[in-house]
């Protein structure tokens, strides 16, 4: 019996949504439905579907329609994608509203019989009679184990991946990213993501072992199909040998703990060895990179859960951690934790007084339950039965003798303290209002960590426990509210009502997010991505008078094109804002700056004086008319 060919299908109205659904499910598709972008694109990366059927009214993502985020994801140019519109709501858009997308056909109205069903069966013969190689060969069958991000399931699957000596490739996806981890007899032997700074050569920038332009030059070198070591030679850097297997190898490492610690988001594991000869495989301890992620990215109330049940338990080492010994890749403080783990310590007593700080025992001891490395007796337990228990120790564990926390660690941590309890959300994460849910996430595990009370275990923290219990309060409510989208657009627009953004119109959270990551890349000088948000927040708000400077200046700027063109496009798009709001100083200053980088010194000198009359005190137009001359 062939196997149920997969299809993702994306519907904004739900009657609609349900009732092709019930369609396709009978003309034998196994069928993901979804009601937004978001989580199509993420079902799409994680499920790898033989098809794919999206509504043309599906809102954009970041100004992006989907189909171009899916064409631009690395298997989605070889899966069929069907355009379906509201014809049988009496508002089709017509064949014209696709035109500008790469689909390989439009159906009108989704719900006349004869026409959807048979132009997907036309569409998925043609795609599956094209001979697939490589990765995508391995991404065509089914997934072995897929499911949800939320509840931390990769740990486990890491392990059984482990244990069974699986080769496969390991897709995780929340939003537009997608990383993806290649298995080989059951380890980690390479990792990718769909993000630029989370890319191999971006992960060198980060660590100076490139330049920006060598990063460029690598990555196009890659995106060309060179492998590693040759992009890197193409790039004029040196690495070779033990000193590139070395960076491919941290690299594996860090991507397999990000990817770890994601708790948004689909995940699915595809059999298979077939990628090999398109990725570069270093091999890392197949297991160490479970206990390292975890250390990273998981607080100590997960890791605790686990090993709740056990605290009046004595946990013994068993045969497995003798076997897993050489694949977890422990260092010396953990192999001290676990020569103590003999059967003859209680948990709570080994966590609490025994070797290494409290949060490297947690971490461990829940790493060893997980892969079977100890086991539990309800009493005590002559020995274990592994090659550490020649080692004799006590039955009972002396408390430790806690330190003075350091008078400047001290006075840093009140201080800071007082910054997360009194500050906005946001501002007690350190975030902007433009962070999206990952970055939410990334900033809360971080800075719980850093305010925890076990982070401090080591030393007498008596007279910071209440603060450090209230700072814990506010990041838990920070997290609820800023990591639910709906919550935190609620919270936007309490804060905006509770200030003075400058806003002549109605505060729009969408646009004000938009212009906030606009703002972040002309910081950044990525003028084709800030004008992309500046677009959006003009959209979502097109009677703010305040967005259009913005939106000027990123097209002006722009690397590309004749600079008198962008001048004409920015000032056009100063003319639209001057009709909305005449006073608003940065667009006369910006229409001035364009004027004198134009030659034209009187104009912009003109325009500058006219803004200090109704404000004397402009400094943004005096500096500007100091470069004029006056």
């Amino acid at each position: 019996m062939a196997p149920l060919k997969t299809l993702l299908l994306a519907e904004s109205h739900p009657p609609t949504l349900e009732h092709l659904k019930g369609l396709l499910s009978q003309a034998g598709y196994t069928v993901r439905a979804v009601n937004d972008p978001v989580t199509a694109l993420e079902h799409f990366a994680a499920d790898n579907p033989d098809v794919v059927v999206l509504s043309v009214d599906l809102p954009r993502v970041e100004g992006a329609h989907v189909v171009h985020l899916i064409r631009g994801h690395g298997q989605g140019g070889r899966v069929p994608i069907v355009a379906i519109d509201k014809g049988h709501l009496g508002r089709a858009r017509g064949v014209s509203s696709v035109l500008d997308l790469k689909v390989n056909a439009y159906v009108s109205d989704p719900l006349k019989p004869g026409e959807l069903v048979p132009r997907l069966e036309s569409l998925v013969r043609a795609a599956q009679a094209v001979q697939l190689t490589g990765l995508a060969a391995t991404l065509s069958r089914p997934a072995v184990n897929s499911g949800e991000l939320k509840g931390h399931p990769l740990p486990a699957l890491f392990h059984s991946i482990y244990r069974l000596r699986r080769d496969g490739v390991l897709v995780v996806a929340h939003r537009g990213l997608s990383r993806r981890v290649y298995f080989l007899r059951g380890g980690s032997v390479s990792y990718d993501s769909t993000a630029r700074a989370d890319s191999l050569p971006g992960y060198l920038l980060a660590r100076n072992v490139l330049n920006p332009q060598q990063a460029q030059r690598v990555t196009e070198a890659l995106d060309s199909g060179l492998r590693i070591g040759a992009a890197l030679a193409d790039a004029g850097v040196e690495a070779a040998g033990e000193e590139l297997l070395q960076l491919l190898r941290d690299y594996n490492r860090d991507g397999v703990e990000r990817v770890l610690g994601m708790r948004e988001g689909r995940y699915a594991f595809y059999a298979g060895d077939e990628f090999t000869s398109e990725v570069a495989s270093v091999e890392v301890p197949p297991l160490a990179p479970v206990l390292d992620g975890a250390r990273r990215c998981f607080t100590m109330k997960v890791m605790a859960a686990a090993l709740r049940a056990h605290m009046g338990d004595y946990p013994v080492r068993s045969q497995e951690f003798g076997r897993d010994l050489q694949a977890m890749g422990l260092d010396t403080d953990d192999l001290k934790i676990a020569m103590q783990v003999n059967g003859r310590i209680a948990l709570k007593d080994l966590l609490a007084h025994g070797r290494g700080e409290l949060r490297m025992a947690y971490s461990l001891l829940w790493f060893l339950k997980l892969t079977g490395g100890v086991t539990f007796s309800p009493t005590p337990v002559a020995t274990g039965t592994d090659v550490l228990s020649a080692a004799v120790l006590p039955d009972r564990i002396a408390p430790r003798k806690r330190k003075a926390l350091p008078p400047e660690t001290a006075a840093s941590l009140r201080e800071e303290a007082l910054r997360i309890i009194t500050r906005s959300y946001f501002g007690g994460l350190g975030l902007d209002i433009a962070a999206d849910a990952e970055a939410v996430e990334r900033a809360y595990h971080e800075t719980a960590m850093r305010f925890h009370p076990d982070t401090y275990a080591e030393f007498d923290i008596s007279d910071l426990k209440d603060l450090l219990e209230s700072v814990q309060d506010r990041l838990s409510a920070s997290y609820r509210v800023l990591s639910v989208e709906e919550k935190r657009k609620a919270y936007l627009q309490y804060l905006f009502s509770r200030m003075d953004v400058g806003r002549n119109t109605a505060v729009v959270v969408d646009a004000e997010i938009a212009l906030r990551r606009g703002e972040s890349a002309l910081k950044r000088r990525d003028f084709p991505l800030a004008a992309k948000a500046f677009e959006e927040a003009v959209s979502l708000n097109p009677d703010e008078p305040e967005y259009y400077p913005f939106l000027a200046w990123a097209t002006y700027r722009m690397p590309t094109g004749a600079p008198v063109v962008r001048a004409q496009k920015a000032q056009q798009v100063l003319k639209k804002a001057l009709s909305l709001g005449p006073y608003v100083e940065r667009l006369h200053i910006i229409s001035a700056i364009i004027d004198m980088d134009l030659g034209d010194a009187p104009l912009a000198r003109k325009k500058l004086q006219r803004v200090l009359e109704y404000n004397p005190y402009s400094q943004l137009a005096k500096a500007a008319l100091r470069k004029v001359g006056r």
